[in-house]
This record gives C-alpha cells, sequence and structure tokens, in this order.
C-alpha cells in the first residue's frame, strides 16, 4: 500500500527551520512535497496573483537535513499561490491514478482525487507557523489560507501555528502532525472543513493538552504610530488581543491558559438564519 502523499505549504518562507523540520518529521511516513513562497508572507491571507507569472524552483535538500527524502519548491508568490500551484497543476500532472495499466481510482493504493477529479495530494499541512493564528488572526493568516485553499481542492487540511514563547513544544507539534498521518486522522476531515491548530507558549513547560473549541471573535485594539521618513508621512500598525475578555472555551481563552486548540473551519460562509430573514424580506417586499 503507498504512503500519503503529503502536501506542506507555509506563511514563513520556504526557508523556515519550521517547515524544514514538519518536512524531515513526516518524511517517513509519506511522499512529501513542499510548496511554500519565496519569501516570508504573514498576513497576506488568502491574496493569490494573478495577471502576471511567477516562479516555482526546485530546491535541492542539503546533505544531512532530517528526512533528506522530500522535495521543495520555491514559489515566488503568496501561500495560496504555493498552494494552488501544486495542487491545481504539480499534483494532477504527476500524481497517477491507475496502477499498471488497471484503473484504481477507488482503490487504497490510488491517488486521492480532487474536486475535479484529477489526481492529488491526500493531506495538506500549513505551518509551523511563528505566532498563533487563533480567533481572528485566523481571518489574516497567510498560514491558515494555505490549508484553506486545499480545503477548496477537497483536500484534508491542517494549518499549524505555534505562539512565541512555545518554542520549547516544537516537538509536540512534530508529533501531533505524525500522528495525524500515522493514524490517518485526516481523513475524519469532512470535505469542505480544514483544522486551524494552535500551540500556546505553555510558561514554564505548563502545557495542558489538547482541546476542540470555537473561533474567537474579540478583534485586536488596533491602532496606527505616525512616522516620518524623508519627509514623508507613514502610519505602523501596532496593536494585540484582549486575551482574558475572550469568551471561555474558545480558541483565545484556552490558547491563553496554556492548551494547544483545534478548531474546524468552513469553507461554506453562508449565515443560514440570514438567509433566512433575507428571504423573508423578499418575499414581503413582492419578490418571488
Amino acid at each position: 500500500m503507498r504512503k500519503p502523499r503529503i502536501l506542506i505549504t507555509n506563511d514563513d518562507g520556504v526557508n523556515s527551520a519550521n517547515i524544514r523540520a514538519l518536512a524531515g518529521a513526516l518524511a517517513p511516513f509519506g511522499e512529501v512535497f513542499v510548496f511554500a513562497p519565496k519569501r516570508e508572507q504573514s498576513g497576506v491571507s488568502q491574496a493569490f496573483t494573478v495577471r502576471k507569472a511567477f516562479a516555482v524552483k526546485e530546491q535541492p535538500v542539503a546533505v544531512g537535513d532530517a528526512g533528506e527524502n522530500y522535495r521543495v519548491f520555491s514559489v515566488d508568490g503568496t501561500p495560496a499561490d504555493a498552494a494552488k500551484f501544486a495542487l491545481g497543476y504539480y499534483a494532477g500532472t504527476t500524481f497517477v491514478t491507475s496502477k499498471n495499466g488497471v484503473d484504481c481510482t477507488n482503490g487504497f493504493d490510488c491517488a486521492k482525487l480532487d474536486v475535479h477529479g484529477k489526481p492529488t495530494f491526500d493531506v495538506c499541512f500549513s505551518g509551523v507557523n511563528v505566532g498563533e493564528n487563533s480567533g481572528v488572526s485566523s481571518l489574516y493568516s497567510g498560514t491558515v489560507a494555505g490549508a484553506r485553499e486545499a480545503a477548496l481542492w477537497g483536500v484534508p487540511a491542517v494549518a499549524l501555528s505555534m505562539s512565541l514563547g512555545g518554542e520549547s513544544l516544537m516537538g509536540e507539534v512534530l508529533n501531533f502532525a505524525k500522528r495525524i498521518v500515522m493514524e490517518r486522522m485526516f481523513e475524519s476531515i469532512p470535505l469542505g472543513t480544514f483544522w486551524n491548530v494552535n500551540f500556546p507558549k505553555a510558561v514554564g513547560g505548563a502545557f495542558k493538552g489538547y482541546r476542540a473549541t470555537t473561533m474567537a471573535l474579540g478583534m485586536f485594539t488596533d491602532h496606527y504610530d505616525r512616522q516620518v521618513a524623508d519627509g514623508n508621512e507613514l502610519w505602523q500598525l501596532d496593536g494585540e488581543k484582549l486575551w482574558d475578555e475572550a469568551p471561555v472555551e474558545s480558541d483565545d481563552y484556552l490558547l491563553h491558559h496554556g492548551y494547544a486548540t483545534i478548531t474546524p473551519h468552513r469553507i461554506d460562509q453562508t449565515d443560514p438564519e440570514s438567509l433566512k430573514v433575507i428571504n423573508e424580506m423578499l418575499v414581503g417586499g413582492g419578490e418571488a
């Protein structure tokens, strides 16, 4: 039986030590392909390149890297560009849907198919990001967008982020990713959803374990600092979350209190209650 094909992307860039560590940790358990931005791309959400071309170049994996049996591609674009190229072009032109000339598209040994019926990856990981992406951070995050892009293509996906100050938990993060692959937990991720996973600071080693939870909606306390450079007026964004004001049991709250949070996100952003209200308004206004 073939090993799962694993796509890894991020928004910290293809040369991030974290993405190489993740690739090395997963390489013994699957066919690992890294497609990541050439440069750091934090906070770009799901922006992608259109109306101009971008370069994709394979990079050698240096001798001595943990897990030298993975491939690395640098994409001169955003996290969504990297994931979209890997999913929309590379997989469909590289992976096969038959074995020894026999159609086996529904068999374990054959390629998983995407939403268009083309060969694709079995699972996608995005990260490991430097900094949390819980709550509303997930809406701005390029890391989370990498996982969301995979979900759009019908591929189970997991975004992995580690709070600043939580570097001591890197081993825990890698073991969690390995467990997802080894136990094939990714097969339990429903079509059209993905997991947003965040690891805490764990000050003093106080890691409390894992919690499945909801997304907090508390906004940042944004403010802008005025600067003047070369006669130009510039504005620098700053701000933070009000962690202790997050709803109890939400991802922001639990992350701040030492838990790793797993929040399932949906691609379909339709609000059914509002849809009902709008339909009632249209009927009341004489619309069909």
